[in-house]
């Protein structure tokens, strides 16, 4: 069971995969868990004004972990009965570790056991079947009907894998509010017309067809 207050040591082992702005490894000794470590900053900060902004406000430097962690929470809670629908992977909260702080998340799988495949490399190896556009849609649906705030929703961060028995599409980077003032949290026709643009980019990507109207997508 894992401890919160342990400093977990992951500096011995390689991460199984990096995004824009963090690492994320494998949990020691928890196989269902993932841990996403921000890494640090090597680079100056070529802005001026985030210069300041990140001397004034150190605690910027975590503003997207935090927002993706109450994005998550939110949409737990208002989940209800339907949790194990909830169409992003799982937050645990944050732990220590010698290679900075990290947050614990769900790992989402293949059958096989390995990290899930993406819907990017899903469409372009060899397409989705009527079943997985059936899921894929559920999860878009989801999406909508819990408002979840699309920072960065790409074909790329939507993982198609298991919770529990259950093969389902679930977003695992890219959400919550990064706006000082939260515009989209605030209004329903401005975070539909933000997910629907980010709909859109996807089926761009990935040669789907997007229905604004029906808020699914098609086969092209």
């Amino acid at each position: 069971m894992p401890f919160a207050v342990q400093l977990l040591r992951l500096s011995d082992q390689e991460p199984l995969a990096k995004g824009g702005h963090r690492n994320v490894y494998a949990y020691p000794d928890q196989p269902a868990l993932l841990i996403k470590v921000t890494r640090p900053r090597t680079r100056r900060n070529r802005s001026f004004s985030k210069r300041l902004v990140r001397r004034i406000l150190p605690d910027t430097a975590f503003r997207n972990a935090l927002k993706e962690i109450e994005c998550e929470m939110k949409a737990a809670l208002k989940s209800g009965e339907e949790i194990a629908q909830l169409p992003l992977a799982r937050s645990f909260g944050v732990v220590q570790t010698d290679v900075g702080p990290g947050v614990v998340v769900e790992r989402i799988q293949s059958s096989d056991g390995q990290l899930a495949n993406h819907l990017l490399s899903m469409c372009r190896q060899q397409g989705l079947s009527d079943q997985m556009l059936g899921d894929l849609n559920r999860f878009v649906e989801k999406l909508f009907e819990l408002q979840i705030v699309g920072r960065d929703i790409h074909a790329e961060n939507i993982v198609y894998g298991l919770r529990g028995q259950t093969r389902m599409f679930l977003l695992i980077d890219g959400y919550g509010e990064r706006n000082l003032v939260p515009l989209r949290s605030l209004s329903r026709r401005l975070n539909d017309r933000s997910l629907n643009k980010q709909m859109q980019q996807i089926a761009d990507r990935t040669r789907l067809v997007w229905d604004k109207a029906r808020r699914v997508f098609n086969l092209g």
